[in-house]
């Protein structure tokens, strides 16, 4: 009997947790949760390790075998901070902080979901924390180091354009630093020159510029719009967004006020190659039909390095939680 409310509880917070999280990435993403399809990418990561808790949770509730108290109580507390963390992100703004939690909250379901199937399988049916913390962090390395690989090796669709008549509604050059308030950072001027050379080989026939700024200095769009109107661009192909913070912010500007209401059928994103990946995974999970072209970013093979190991924990935190 014991071990069966253990077990029963342990299912009710982990269906709880898994519920939760699905709504809060949904929620971020302000998208009605009645779409929800289990088979996009975001949602099999996301809900995928609490599908395989659940599971592990069943085999232990039918095994015949006796259990440790003591390791039960241990694996139920883990699964209640797993509760509360989730509970908690939709209450931190600052962004490492949020990066942070998200990590943790992660490794913290693989840890239980170790946990529990090294549990099935254990003649004592003791909690080896040690053994299991171990193995959680091989999990989780070997996680990420796949995200990275997909992040650094990532190819660009420039090549449909080259060798094929294609065409898209338009090109999106997401935003990056502005330096002393009014020019074009050498990551942003790649990006706007990539759009140019998209526009002027008539892949598309309208830019779309998004990014913000600080108060009192020029918006990224904006400084997007004079080098290319500087390139005798005309203005009235260009569209300006210029109220975005982040990569998510900008394509949900895309997908609301363009993208929908025009019925598009395929935009191009224009970003660092290193950025392209975490953009259509973003854009896929919003069901924009999506070409990426990478522009030349100026980084050294160091520089490329860590920003790649970056933005694999960001993709990993955008599969999650829907923030990104």
């Amino acid at each position: 009997m014991r071990k069966f409310l253990f077990f029963s509880a342990l299912f009710i917070i982990t269906a709880l947790t898994g519920f939760l999280l699905t709504y809060t990435r949904y929620t971020n993403q302000n998208v009605l949760l009645a779409n929800f399809n289990f088979f996009k990418t975001a949602n099999l990561i996301g809900n995928g390790i609490f599908f395989l808790i659940l599971i592990a949770i069943i085999i232990n509730l039918f095994s015949r075998k006796e259990y440790r108290l003591s390791g039960l109580i241990v694996i139920f507390c883990t699964s209640l901070v797993s509760f509360v963390l989730i509970l908690l992100m939709n209450k931190i703004e600052e962004k490492d902080a949020m990066l942070v939690t998200g990590i943790i909250f992660s490794f913290i379901n693989i840890y239980i979901f170790i946990s529990l199937l090294a549990l099935s399988i254990s003649g004592s049916k003791k909690v080896h924390y040690f053994s299991n913390f171990f193995w959680s962090l091989i999990l989780f390395v070997l996680m990420t180091g796949i995200i990275f690989t997909q992040v650094y090796y990532f190819k660009d669709d420039a090549g449909k354009y080259q060798y094929e008549p294609r065409r898209a509604d338009a090109g999106v050059i997401l935003g990056a630093a502005v330096w002393g308030g009014k020019r074009p950072s050498p990551v942003l001027l790649e990006r706007i020159n990539k759009g140019y050379e998209i526009y002027s080989k008539k892949y598309v026939s309208k830019l779309v510029l998004t990014g913000g700024g600080y108060p009192g200095d020029r918006t990224e769009s904006e400084v997007e719009k004079s080098e290319l109107v500087r390139k005798n661009v005309d203005p009235k192909d260009l569209i300006v967004e210029d109220k975005s913070n982040s990569t998510f912010e900008q394509i949900v500007f895309v997908r609301d006020k363009l993208y929908r209401k025009n019925g598009w059928n395929r935009i191009i994103i224009v970003s660092d190659n290193f950025h392209l990946f975490r953009s259509s995974e973003i854009c896929k999970f919003n069901d924009i039909n999506v070409d990426c072209i990478s522009s030349e970013t100026p980084l050294s093979t160091e520089g490329y390095f860590n920003y790649c190991l970056k933005e694999s924990f960001a993709v990993l935190f955008y599969w999650v939680f829907g923030i990104g």
